[in-house]
């Protein structure tokens, strides 16, 4: 078994021990709001309630197992939809502010890695890691829809393959992104803000866009239309993650954005 990182004081004096007890003692999920370094808020409840599985990285940047098995977490968000279908992605952090959390991703992940990383200091991780009570880190747990965690500590973790065999076990099958998503622009000079939106979604852009289509998490249509202005009312959705399909020409572009 690999050797992980247990937390054994409130001064975060660190040891590195063997442990196969489970990370977290809830069984029940309770439900956060945090801020990740891209500045997106998530709600846990509000992506459970759209059907979604969640699968949560706890970790923090000198963890030099989190190193280790970072890139396969990355690996396994791209392996099961990107955010997209059946499980959300997300990294908590302990302890680190957004500045070092981003430079984690550049030094072991090869850049912003698509899923949402949220730091202990800025965007609220310290308050998640501490209402999950985790100790050991990494820790990976999986959360159904109904908010059971079904998973407490996926651990060790080899490669890729194994998060496969944790999400098999639990009905969950492999599928391949269905569509390549840039966090910060759609097409060369376009954007997209607020994000996350409230009533209205602005679309600011140098080329000339025609229509408009946006889908659940569940990939289903949910609104669309011409786009005759820069602005896209969305005060008819609930509150959840989306993905905006913009057209223009003959290019199709695609940007994930939350509604509160």
């Amino acid at each position: 078994m690999k050797n992980r990182y247990l937390i054994v004081t409130v001064i975060s004096l660190l040891f590195v021990v063997n442990t196969s007890r489970a990370q977290t003692t809830l069984t029940q999920a309770v439900d956060f709001t945090v801020t990740d370094v891209n500045g997106v808020v998530h709600n846990l409840f509000n992506i459970l309630n759209n059907g979604q599985h969640v699968c949560i990285d706890f970790f923090f940047d000198a963890c030099v197992p989190c190193q280790q098995t970072s890139p396969f977490f990355k690996q396994t968000y791209t392996n099961f939809g990107c955010n997209s279908e059946d499980i959300f992605f997300i990294a908590i952090d302990l302890g680190d502010t957004d500045a070092q959390v981003i430079a984690y991703e550049n030094t072991f992940l090869g850049g912003a890695p698509g899923y949402p990383s949220v730091s202990g200091i800025d965007g609220g991780g310290n308050a998640v890691v501490a209402t999950y009570g985790i100790g050991a880190f990494p820790t990976y747990i999986l959360i159904r829809p109904d908010q059971m965690i079904i998973e407490q500590d996926m651990w060790p973790i080899a490669d890729a393959s194994t998060f496969t065999s944790y999400f098999a076990s639990n009905g969950l099958s492999p599928i391949a992104c269905t569509v390549g998503i840039n966090e910060n622009s759609v097409f060369e000079g376009t954007s997209i803000y607020p994000n996350p939106a409230n009533d209205y979604l602005n679309v600011k852009s140098d080329l000339t866009l025609q229509t408009y289509r946006i889908f659940n998490l569940l990939g289903e249509a949910v609104a669309g239309g011409e786009i005759i202005s820069d602005k896209l009312d969305v005060s008819g959705l609930g509150s959840g993650i989306y993905l905006l399909e913009i057209v223009s020409g003959d290019q199709t572009g695609k940007f994930r954005f939350a509604r509160q």
